[in-house]
């Protein structure tokens, strides 16, 4: 279906400019997911993971190490390997990019861990690793998920670091052009499978 290829292609484009493009920029994996290893209390600076591959260490700008899990946000000193950790952490501080507060909480072992960085594709990965295994759950989860809709605005905003200051002429060109193409992609996807529903 000629809406179905339009939405891929819109699609491939947004993980392009969102994941990749804006890793390379700030110089960071772009997608940064990974998992609590230990429980943590609303109070330790110092917060145990499976892997801080892909995260900013302390080599990067202040702006760079900050994490997510669940709705708080943490900013890092640095971090360490073997155990693998965030190291120095301030607990319950403003998103970095969205200027949202959050609050010091407690987390589980096993919450996911996400990074600021290109935080869009970051956020959606997590949303679909947390997701049910059924496809009626995982798109009930979509739809009632904050994270999910937070994320696909960034993603239709083109609301980057890379594309700050001097080159927010070609944000607009970008949100213009491709958000109006993935949205278009979507309605032609709509109307193809409601016309393959009726035409037999």
């Amino acid at each position: 279906m000629p809406g179905m290829k339009i939405f891929s292609f819109f699609a491939f484009v947004f993980i392009l400019g969102g994941g990749i493009l804006g890793g390379i920029s700030e110089d960071t994996a772009g997608i940064s997911i990974t998992a609590l290893s230990a429980d943590v209390n609303a109070v330790v600076d110092i917060i145990p993971i499976d892997s801080t591959e892909g995260f900013p260490d302390a080599t990067h700008p202040v702006s760079q190490r900050h994490f997510i899990v669940g709705k708080e946000v943490i900013r890092y000193t640095t971090t360490t390997e073997g155990p693998d950790t965030f190291t120095g952490c301030t607990r319950g501080v403003v998103h970095p990019r969205t200027l949202e507060p959050s609050d010091a909480a407690i987390h589980s072992e096993n919450d996911m861990v996400m990074g600021t960085s290109a935080s869009a594709i970051n956020s959606l990965m997590g949303v679909f690793k947390t997701s049910s295994s059924s496809l009626v759950g995982t798109i009930i989860n979509l739809v009632f998920s904050s994270t999910f809709w937070n994320a696909l605005w960034q993603m239709l905003m083109w609301d980057y670091a890379y594309l700050g200051g001097m080159l927010t002429p070609l944000r607009i060109l970008l949100m213009v052009v491709f958000s109006g193409g993935f949205l278009f992609g979507i309605v032609m996807a709509t109307v193809s499978t409601i016309q393959s529903l009726f035409v037999r």
